[in-house]
């Protein structure tokens, strides 16, 4: 959680723009490496899209073979 001494308050990464800027008073808290998004965030967004493919896969041959 990026701080910022000048406003004195925790910020959300969201909330920073995209160069790590307060959105308040302006001042630079955070890189723009420390923004990203994790890597195991993405395995599992691509996990939960192969499971959901599947289970869509096997819903469309069940019906097809009823």
């Amino acid at each position: 959680m990026p701080w910022c001494d000048d406003c004195a308050r925790f910020l959300s990464p969201p909330s920073l723009s995209e160069k790590g800027e307060c959105p308040t008073c302006g001042r630079v808290i955070a890189e723009a490496s420390d923004l990203k998004v994790p890597w195991h965030f993405k395995l599992l967004v691509v996990a939960t899209v192969l499971y959901l493919g599947l289970r869509a896969y096997q819903g469309v041959a069940w019906l097809v073979s009823r």
